[in-house]
């Protein structure tokens, strides 16, 4: 079950430990929080810690814009290395060109036009490149009518 509190359980495997559910814009703040804070328990320093939590909130607004709800699931990986995945699941739409979308000023389907003002966009276009800048591995998959799923992956550095 799904619940808008963390659960944290001591592993040893890679297995999903703490769901969140996303339903507000709102969560992107909370939702980036809660990595945070799961990333530095496994050992992140700051700076990783930061990059986590923006690629969070990028995704999750992703989220809220374009599906409504969904949900991120944190992972502690020990195999084959240490690190954190996250994974972020809607069943909005899909996104029709996964590698354009993936290019900084490409948004809502379209590559955004410098004549249109910002107030009437819904976005910069830079969310899922600051993504793949920001994490060490991003896999964005669309499911038949089920929406997007995004696994991003940062790796610790020992």
């Amino acid at each position: 079950m799904l619940s808008n509190r963390s659960s944290y359980m001591a592993r040893t495997e890679n297995e999903p430990t703490c769901s969140l559910r996303i339903s507000r814009d709102s969560d992107s703040i909370w939702c980036s929080r809660e990595c945070a804070r799961y990333a530095k328990r496994i050992g992140f320093r700051n700076g990783e810690i930061w990059d986590i939590a923006i690629a969070v909130s990028e995704l999750v607004t992703n989220v809220c814009k374009f599906a409504g709800t969904g949900t991120v699931t944190i992972c502690w990986l020990r195999v084959p290395k240490s690190g954190i995945e996250l994974v972020v699941e809607d069943s909005g739409p899909g996104i029709e060109d996964i590698e354009a979308a993936s290019e900084d000023g490409f948004s809502e389907g379209r590559r955004l036009d410098d004549n249109v003002p910002l107030s009437e966009r819904r976005g910069l276009g830079e969310g899922l490149g600051a993504v793949q800048r920001l994490m060490d591995e991003v896999i964005i998959e669309n499911r038949a009518s089920q929406g997007v799923r995004v696994i991003v992956r940062k790796w610790l550095e020992n």
